[in-house]
């Protein structure tokens, strides 16, 4: 036979035999050894990123959960200081409205006491000068007649109404 017939013509012998079952044991051994681990250590490394990442999804929800009750908090915090605010200055103008009117009142009961207190005095004084007139118009008619006698004519009334006024 010829070299060119010997290509041409395959022959199957043990060697062709032992190659193919030599590599199916090989890609088993390799698929039990190298591929199995692989594949499973990159199975791993998929459920742990894609865990990771739905953690860091739901971390993220909860973290605009709380800035979201954060936020509402701090709003219903100011809302509460400024409703605070307002009531105390209401209560503070309240209050500076009743101690306004209480010495306003307290005032005008020491006014009207000192008026009834020189209404009192300037009595006690006309009094004490229609009495010394009296006393002077009798000084007076001594002097001129020259004997001390009462004095005619002296109308208490018309005393009064010069020195009360005509309301008295």
């Amino acid at each position: 036979m010829s070299p060119d017939q010997r290509y041409k013509k395959m022959e199957f012998n043990g060697t062709f035999l032992a190659t193919i079952v030599t590599f199916i044991v090989f890609v088993l051994v390799m698929n039990k050894i190298l591929y199995a681990p692989i594949l499973g250590i990159m199975e791993e490394r998929r459920n742990f990123i894609d865990s990771n990442y739905k953690d860091a999804q739901d971390n993220d929800k909860k973290s605009e959960e709380l800035n979201a009750e954060r936020e509402d908090k701090l709003n219903s915090a100011k809302d509460d200081a400024r409703s605070k605010y307002i009531e105390t200055v209401d209560e503070y103008k309240s209050k500076r409205v009743k101690e306004l009117a209480d010495a306003n009142s307290s005032a005008v009961e020491k006014v009207e006491q000192a008026e009834n207190e020189l209404n009192h005095v300037s009595d006690e004084v006309k009094d004490a000068l229609k009495g010394s007139m009296t006393n002077l118009a009798s000084d007076i008619v001594e002097k001129i007649i020259g004997y001390r006698s009462e004095v005619q004519g002296f109308d208490n009334e018309k005393v009064s109404s010069v020195l009360w006024g005509a309301d008295k």
